[in-house]
């Protein structure tokens, strides 16, 4: 099905997000038609102009494109406008650019797909355009709009997108495509929280159905796809969603967690934080990375929020202000908000205070200040300068007072 869809639209909403790749998309119209090869938009920006959605200029440009011809002379020109050479793909003849704003730009060559094996990277060979939306994850993205070629002016939607971007539904285009690519189950809960809508009832049964085949993905597949989950705006309801369609557990018999993990994070870190300090596996650090495809980063959250839940009770029970702070001092502090948001009690109690008062406690005598008192330079000066943040945190030492500060000094004097 053909639907009028005038180009200028589409120009004037990429040049309101980045007028350097609404400059890029019109070179590449102009060596299109100096070619005569039809060229399209695809995939989130034809989603979200069709949504009416204009939130997304938030963040910055993600723009598709796909060529019905080798690319070879769309990265010539893509070099020539944005200065730097697009990186090349040869195996699926694909291209990606990052611009000056930020603006990313991906062009592939039209092609056909398909999968030896469940989870395993397709097989693909060109293919016109109608082919290619037919390989597309879901409905909504099988949707391209004609810059330059026959159909120039309209838009391609051979699948339906239209009529499930008005319902807000998630539909796979046939009852395979989670075998053919299994990260496609967790991108279904992912967009379906990100424009507020459903997962269609034949879709959803058919990702209860292939799940399990979440387990034989590469380490850094599945990582990847939970990594955009986890990075998407949504990402509350969307892990809402993971859980209840299972998706931790079906990639690791091991990994399930509590609800209230799903409801709070923030970003990978946050997330990977809240992992660790709700498990009971005092190893979870150790077999989950390895699984998850994690970097480092998110394995060292991981670590510090197990670290952490292994001192819970330890710190709900300190009555010194400063032994909570020598015991949190290492921790990051995503870390430390999602202990404050997960645990209740003492404990949780605990951190929030640290978190509260950590940039305010500082030792009032400085090092240059402690040797014009007679303390030597070196290992001393740092013994005495911990010694006064501890009795800071204590409140056994006003630094604004300046009696307090007198007698302190008076007894730095007759400690040497």
């Amino acid at each position: 099905m053909k639907h009028e869809f005038p180009r200028l639209r589409l120009l004037d909403f990429v040049r309101r997000r980045s007028d350097t790749t609404g400059h890029l998309l019109s070179t590449l119209c102009q060596t299109a038609t100096a070619r005569g090869e039809p060229l399209y938009v695809v995939g989130g920006v034809v989603r979200d102009i069709l949504l009416g959605n204009d939130s997304a200029t938030r963040s910055a440009l993600d723009l598709d494109l796909a060529v019905d011809a080798d690319t070879y002379a769309y990265r010539a020109a893509i070099a020539g406008v944005a200065g730097v050479s697009a990186t090349h793909h040869e195996r699926f003849d694909t291209a990606s650019v990052t611009l000056s704003d930020g603006a990313t730009v991906d062009l592939a060559r039209t092609r056909a797909e398909r999968y030896p094996t469940p989870g395993s990277l397709p097989v693909v060979e060109p293919a016109p355009i109608e082919i290619d939306l037919g390989r597309r994850d879901f409905t909504m993205h099988a949707a391209a709009v004609a810059l330059v070629g026959p159909d120039s002016g309209f838009l391609l939607d051979p699948f339906g997108a239209c009529t499930d971007l008005e319902s807000r539904t998630i539909r796979t285009l046939h009852a395979d495509s989670f075998r053919d690519d299994p990260t496609r189950l967790i991108r279904a809960a992912q967009y379906a929280a990100r424009i507020g809508g459903q997962i269609e009832r034949r879709t959803a049964a058919s990702a209860r159905r292939d799940r399990a085949l979440l387990g034989r993905l590469s380490a850094d597949r599945f990582g990847d796809a939970w990594r955009r989950l986890l990075q998407d705006t949504a990402v509350q309801e969307a892990l809402v969603l993971s859980r209840r369609f299972r998706i931790p557990e079906s990639r690791e018999p091991r990994w399930a967690l509590p609800s209230r993990v799903y409801e709070w994070p923030q970003g990978a870190e946050s997330f990977w934080s809240c992992v660790g300090l709700t498990s009971s596996d005092p190893e979870i650090d150790q077999w989950l990375p390895r699984s998850v495809g994690m970097t480092r980063r998110e394995q060292v959250s991981l670590a510090m929020g197990a670290e952490l839940h292994k001192s819970r009770r330890r710190i709900g029970v300190m009555s010194r202000p400063s032994s909570v702070a020598a015991a949190l001092q290492r921790i990051p502090h995503p870390t430390l908000e999602a202990a404050v948001q997960l645990w209740d009690g003492p404990s949780g109690d605990a951190v929030a205070m640290y978190l509260t008062r950590r940039e305010s406690v500082r030792a009032p005598i400085s090092a240059s200040r402690l040797s014009e008192l007679g303390i030597e330079r070196g290992p001393s000066t740092g013994k005495w300068l911990r010694k006064l943040e501890r009795l800071v945190w204590d409140n056994e030492l006003d630094p604004h007072n300046p009696g307090d500060i007198a007698l302190a000094e008076e007894r730095i004097r007759l400690s040497r």
